[in-house]
Order: structure tokens, then C-alpha cells, then sequence
């Protein structure tokens, strides 16, 4: 009967409103599937990673359409209301409209901890600005983490491009951690790095199998009678070239004046980078499960809230964004909308509060940072 009556209601629209009715009942479609790609393994299912990944835009197309409808005095809006409120979980994890206010006893000790993908302080002078690794380092200072974790992290031997001591020197951090996956002739280093106003007691790496670039690793932090274990990854590289980021804004590697402009392939890029974080959780989760201590877990992901790879985390730890965040998330800087893709987890029994992601573009993604309460 339900169906009778919706197909009847179409047969009086006009053509115009047909073709409307019918793009919504598309993009309803859409918006469920998407809904469905967190559970859904890429290795199984890739298609379903796609529109988890497109999520921001299917649900936004359905808002204007549930906006249309909604003007035309047509109850055909429900469809899309219906879809919409069947995904509030979903929505939660890219946008939080109502401020979490935790009020700490001051006996209680908390940390500050901070994720950041610095895109190897400009290095290269993406931005055009030969001031932005001081810019980068003035504003870490001003935000005085206890604790923060670098991705795309660079070293550089000879000095020519100074980033460990001048966070040492500046930030007036003691201890770190920094693992190197690609170093090259000339000494210079990328990777990870763990910077820490505690004493780190134990450092361990761990290198993907599927991407040698990609890796992981964790540092053993003690805070007067307390070890915390910081896990820092940058996970799942999808290895965009120069035509790639120009469909979909920030910035990848410069062509240089002797290099051909590269083919754009955006979805094998994508496709590949679905399957290598399904294959790297399985590879990472061992890991953090023989954790003798407590963890919070700093990831640079490369997927969404919507993909299998996040649900994997959530399934287990605490989104400190969901717990104390608000407004958007998004933490990728670039043509398509509200991406994030950049992550602070945390064990269950541990609290989180004030999480914040940081809106100054000094990299192409955005800082975030969270206060982790100590019991």
C-alpha cells in the first residue's frame, strides 16, 4: 500500500517535479548506503567506501532537497528528513551543535595534547611564505601542548632546514621521540615525532608491511606516579599527485620545471588507500592491545568518520571530538567540505575535555588538540 500511494502521488507531478522526485529518491538512497560504510571492510566492498567518503556532499544535496520540497508544500521532504535523522549518529562525528562544558577539580591533573600534520614545515614553500615553520612554531607555543605529535615530520642533518632544536629550543619541551621511514642521501628525514615536557621512558616503531611510508609509533610517558602510552600514526597515504590536488585543493609534492604534468588518477589512488588502512589496523590493533598502560592514540587517518578504518578505532576508544568538541571537524584543507580526517582517541576510562580543532592554515591540514584528565 505504501507504495502505491508514493507512485501515485509522482503520477500527478509535472515532468519537472517528476525528475526532482525521482533525483531525491536517488540521493535518499545514497545518503543510507553511505551510512553503511563504516561497517562495511573496503577489501570487501569498495563502493561502499566511496560513498562513505562522499558523505558530506550526498548529505548536504539532501538538505537542499528536503528544503526544496519543504517550499513546495510537498510532503515528498519527509524522504529526505526521514534519511537524515536515521544518520544522527553519523552526523555527530563530523559536526557537534551542542558545547560539552566539563568542569575539572583543580586537584585533578590533566595534559594537554596536540595532533599535527605540519607537511614538513613547508619545506618545499608550498604556501609561498618563507616565515611559515616559525609561524607554525609561534602558534604550537601559543596553544603550550604538554604533549604533541608530528606527522609528516621532517629532519634535516646538515642543518640547512633547523626543526628539532628549534622546537626544543622554543617550546621548551625536554623529551622526544622521532621515527624515519624515508630518509635520503643528503640526510634529510620524514616520519613521526613525539615532542614531551615529561620523560619518555620507552620508544617502539612500528612499520607497515603494505607502505613503508606509512608507520607508527609509541612512546611511554611518565607523569609523576603515572605511564601514559602515546601512540602517533599516520596511516593509509593515498599519494595524490600534482593534477590530483588540483581537483581537489590543498597541495601534494611541487613539479619541478623538468618534470611532465602527472595523470590525474584520483579513484585507484583512493581505492588503494580504502584496502592499505584495513590491512594496517589489522597490523596496528595487536599492538595497542598488549598496552600495559592507558592509551591516546594521535592518527593522522586519511578517512572519514563514515569509513571502516574509523569505526575500527571507535569500536574501542573515545573520539575526544565527540566527547568535547564543537562545530565542524573537518580538518583538511581543501576544495571538498567538513574532511576529517585527523583524529585524537583515547581508552575508555579515560575523560577528555576542551578538545578544539584549530582553524589556522599553516599546512594542509588543521592542528586539534585535546586536555586528557589523569586520575
Amino acid at each position: 500500500m505504501p507504495v502505491s500511494i508514493f507512485n501515485f502521488g509522482i503520477k500527478k507531478m509535472t515532468w519537472k517535479s517528476k525528475l526532482l522526485a525521482y533525483f531525491t529518491i536517488l540521493f535518499n538512497f545514497l545518503l543510507f548506503f553511505s551510512y553503511l560504510s563504516y561497517i562495511a571492510d573496503p577489501i570487501a566492498a569498495i563502493w561502499v567506501s566511496f560513498l562513505g567518503l562522499g558523505y558530506p556532499i550526498i548529505l548536504l544535496i539532501n538538505f537542499i532537497l528536503l528544503v526544496i520540497w519543504f517550499f513546495k508544500k510537498k510532503l515528498f521532504f519527509l524522504t529526505s528528513l526521514l534519511v537524515m535523522i536515521a544518520g544522527m549518529y553519523h552526523h555527530s562525528r563530523f559536526i557537534q551543535i551542542s558545547p560539552k562544558i566539563f568542569k575539572s577539580n583543580s586537584s585533578v591533573r590533566k595534559i594537554k595534547v596536540m595532533s599535527f600534520n605540519v607537511r614538513l614545515f613547508d619545506l618545499y614553500n608550498w604556501s609561498s611564505n618563507v616565515e611559515m615553520k616559525s609561524k607554525i612554531i609561534s602558534f604550537i607555543k601559543s596553544e603550550n601542548p604538554d604533549v604533541i605529535c608530528f606527522q609528516e615530520y621532517y629532519y634535516d642533518n646538515n642543518k640547512e632546514f633547523i626543526t628539532r632544536e628549534l622546537i626544543l629550543k622554543e617550546l621548551g619541551f625536554e623529551y622526544f621521540h622521532e621515527s624515519f621511514t624515508n630518509e635520503s642521501k643528503n640526510s634529510s628525514k620524514f616520519g613521526l615525532a613525539t615532542f614531551s615536557r615529561f620523560p619518555i621512558v620507552n620508544k617502539q616503531e612500528l612499520e607497515f608491511k603494505n607502505d613503508h611510508s606509512n608507520h607508527c609509533m609509541w612512546s611511554d610517558i611518565n607523569i609523576k606516579s603515572d605511564t601514559l602510552r602515546i601512540f602517533n600514526a599516520h596511516m593509509g597515504s593515498i599519494r595524490f599527485n600534482h593534477s590530483d590536488y588540483n581537483i581537489i585543493g590543498g597541495k601534494g609534492s611541487p613539479l619541478w620545471p623538468h618534470q611532465k604534468i602527472p595523470e590525474q588518477d584520483i579513484y585507484n589512488r583512493l581505492k588503494i588507500g580504502f584496502s592499505k588502512r584495513s590491512q594496517q589496523i589489522k597490523e596496528l590493533f595487536p599492538k595497542i592491545k598488549k598496552s600495559p598502560y592507558n592509551n591516546i592514540i594521535c592518527v593522522d587517518l586519511n578517512d572519514t568518520p563514515l569509513s571502516y578504518a574509523y569505526n575500527q578505532f571507535n569500536n574501542h576508544f573515545k573520539d575526544a571530538f565527540t566527547i568535547s568538541g564543537f562545530g565542524f571537524g573537518g580538518t583538511y584543507i581543501g576544495k571538498i567540505p567538513f574532511l576529517r580526517i585527523d583524529y585524537i582517541w583515547h581508552d575508555q576510562n579515560l575523560q577528555s575535555l576542551n578538545f578544539k580543532t584549530h582553524k589556522s592554515e599553516f599546512s594542509d591540514h588543521r592542528a586539534i588538540s585535546t586536555e586528557i584528565l589523569i586520575h
